[in-house]
């Protein structure tokens, strides 16, 4: 889905299943993951310029990418992203 916001876009990219199950998408996308739905994630990183993010999700980027690196630049990427958080509480972004 896409909606303009003054001069930006919001572009939402979410992992659910047929059957609407949003949880944990590790632990039933990766069965399923080949080279092209790779390609466009890969592709829909490389077209952002930030990242909106819930506490929770923001919390696990947090504590698995900073050690990531990568050949394609991928690691370096989600890195080097201004990251927006939403949530009522949590008070420190580290």
């Amino acid at each position: 889905m896409q909606r303009k916001i003054g001069m930006r876009k919001l572009v939402v990219s979410e992992f659910v299943t047929l059957d609407r199950v949003a949880e944990e998408p590790g632990k039933w996308s990766f069965p399923f993951w080949n080279e092209e739905i790779g390609k466009f994630k890969f592709d829909e990183l490389f077209s952002s310029n930030a990242l909106l993010l819930g506490r929770v999700t923001y919390q696990g980027f947090a504590k698995a990418w900073p050690p990531m690196t990568d050949e394609a630049g991928y690691g370096k990427r989600m890195n080097g992203f201004p990251k927006h958080v939403v949530s009522r509480t949590l008070e420190k972004l580290d």
